[in-house]
C-alpha cells in the first residue's frame, strides 16, 4: 500500500474518532442540561424538607456545581455572557473578594474564606441563570412546585413546633429553615413566587389552586407569627396588605372581603389560641430592637480608614475599632451589620455600594420598562419589596457561600429579572456559551 494511502487513512480514522467523541460529548452534555429542572426541582423541597439544616448546602456543592461546570466546560450553559445584571454582580464578586487582601484586617483565614464566599457565590449566581430560563418557559409547573415547598415547609415547621418543642420558643423547621428568621424569609419569598406565577398563567384559578394556594398562604403566614421574628412579620403584613388588595380589585364586592376576612381570621385565631393576644405582642415588643440601633451606630460612627474601600469583606466584627471603643462597653453584640446596606458600605465601602445600587436599579429599570401590564408590574415590585423588607435587618452582604439569604434574596431577585426581560437574552443562541 502506499504510503500517503497510509497516512490518509491514519488522518481520516484520526477525523472520525475525535467527531465521535464531539458527539458523544454533545450528547452527554444535553442529558445533563436536560436534568437541570429535575435537580433543581429536588433542592428546593430539600431547602426546607431535609432531615439535616445543611444537606442541602452539600446538594449544592456536590450536584449542581459539577453539573454546572458540565455545562460551562462543554459550552452548554445557555447564558448570555453580555447579561448586564450578569456583569455587574460578578464585577461586584470579584472586587469584594480580591480587595479584602489589601484593605482588610484580622486573621489571613477570614479573607481567603471572603474570597472563598465570592468564588461559592458566582457559581451560584451561573447557575441560577443556567435554571431560570426553565422556571419562565414554564411557569404555571414551577408555581405550583414553589407554593407546594411553602406549604409543605410550614406545616412541618408548624408541626415541630406544636409537638416536638410543645409551643415554647420560636418556631423552626427543616432544612434551611433552622432558623427562626430565615425561615419565615425562606417561606414568603417562595409563597410570592409562586403566587405571581400561578396568577399570571391563569385567568381564572381552578378549585385545586385555589385550595393550594389558600393551604400554602394560611400556613407560610402561622409560620412567621410563630417564629416571632418581627422582620418577617413585617414584611409579611405588608405583602397580605397587597395581595388583599389586588384579591378586592380582581373580585369587588362581598366575596372579596369574604376571602380576605377568613384568611385574616384563621391566623389571628391560632395565634390567640396559642399565646393570647396580649402575651404575643409582649414577646415581640419585649425584646426592643435586638440592639440594632447600637449595632448600625458603632459601624457608622467607627469608621474604617478610608470610605471608598471599606474594611474589607473578610474583616470580623471584632478587630473592628466600635468593639473595642463602642460594642464591648455598652455590652452590644459583637456582630455584624444587621443591615445590607451598611453592611455593604462598611464592608466594601462606597464603591461596594454603588455596585449593589447598580443591581437593584438594572433590576427596577427591567422591571418599569418590560412589555408587561401595570399590574404584572407591581407585583414583579411587591417581590422586590418583600426581599427589601427581609434584609433590611437580617442579611449584611448579598457576596456569601451557599446559604438562607441566596433563597430569599437571590433566587426571587433574579427571578424577577429572567421575567422582565422576558428571559430573551439569557438564551440567546448567538451568545450562548
Amino acid at each position: 500500500m502506499p504510503e500517503h494511502e497510509v497516512v490518509g487513512e491514519q488522518v481520516n480514522g484520526q477525523q472520525v474518532g475525535s467527531s465521535l467523541n464531539r458527539v458523544s460529548q454533545s450528547t452527554f452534555a444535553e442529558k445533563v442540561k436536560n436534568r437541570v429542572p429535575l435537580l433543581f426541582a429536588i433542592w428546593l423541597f430539600v431547602t426546607v424538607l431535609a432531615p439535616h439544616q445543611d444537606l442541602y448546602k452539600v446538594f449544592f456543592h456536590g450536584i449542581l456545581i459539577p453539573v454546572l461546570l458540565i455545562l460551562l466546560f462543554t459550552r452548554r450553559t445557555g447564558i448570555n455572557w453580555r447579561d448586564p445584571f450578569l456583569l455587574v454582580s460578578l464585577a461586584f464578586f470579584a472586587y469584594a473578594s480580591l480587595s479584602t487582601f489589601i484593605v482588610g484586617s484580622g486573621p489571613v483565614d477570614e479573607h481567603v474564606r471572603a474570597f472563598r464566599w465570592g468564588v461559592e457565590i458566582t457559581f451560584g449566581l451561573l447557575a441560577l441563570y443556567v435554571w431560570m430560563p426553565h422556571v419562565i418557559r414554564s411557569p404555571r409547573w414551577w408555581a405550583l412546585l414553589f407554593l407546594w415547598a411553602a406549604l409543605l415547609g410550614a406545616l412541618s415547621a408548624v408541626i415541630i413546633f406544636v409537638f416536638y418543642l410543645d409551643l415554647k420558643g420560636r418556631l423552626w423547621g427543616l432544612g434551611a429553615l433552622h432558623n427562626p428568621i430565615q425561615a419565615g424569609s425562606i417561606l414568603l419569598a417562595y409563597f410570592a413566587i409562586g403566587h405571581f406565577m400561578l396568577a399570571r398563567v391563569s385567568s381564572s384559578f381552578t378549585r385545586s389552586e385555589i385550595i393550594l394556594l389558600g393551604a400554602s398562604i394560611t400556613s407560610v403566614c402561622m409560620a412567621v407569627l410563630l417564629s416571632e421574628s418581627r422582620a418577617p412579620i413585617g414584611a409579611m403584613a405588608l405583602y397580605l396588605v397587597y395581595l388583599g388588595v389586588l384579591l378586592l380589585v380582581k373580585a369587588p364586592g362581598i366575596r372579596g372581603f369574604l376571602v380576605v376576612g377568613a384568611v385574616l381570621a384563621s391566623i389571628a385565631g391560632v395565634v390567640v389560641l396559642l399565646y393570647g393576644g396580649d402575651s404575643y405582642l409582649q414577646q415581640l415588643l419585649g425584646r426592643g430592637m435586638s440592639y440594632r440601633l447600637d449595632i448600625w451606630r458603632g459601624y457608622l460612627e467607627y469608621p474604617p480608614a478610608s470610605w471608598w474601600v471599606g474594611f474589607g469583606a473578610g474583616t470580623p466584627p471584632d478587630v473592628l475599632p466600635a468593639a473595642e471603643a463602642y460594642w464591648i462597653p455598652k455590652g452590644v453584640p459583637v456582630t455584624h451589620a444587621h443591615n445590607l446596606f451598611i453592611g455593604t458600605l462598611a464592608e466594601t465601602g462606597i464603591i461596594g455600594l454603588c455596585f449593589l445600587v447598580m443591581m437593584i436599579g438594572l433590576v427596577i429599570r427591567s422591571v418599569v420598562k418590560c412589555r408587561a401590564s401595570m399590574e404584572e408590574k407591581v407585583g414583579l415590585l411587591a417581590i422586590l419589596g418583600l426581599v427589601f423588607m427581609l434584609t433590611l435587618t437580617g442579611s449584611h452582604t448579598v457576596v456569601s457561600s451557599i446559604k438562607a439569604v441566596w433563597l430569599f434574596l437571590w433566587i426571587p431577585v433574579v427571578f424577577v429579572w429572567f421575567w422582565s426581560v422576558g428571559g430573551r437574552e439569557s438564551h440567546s443562541a448567538s451568545n450562548a456559551g
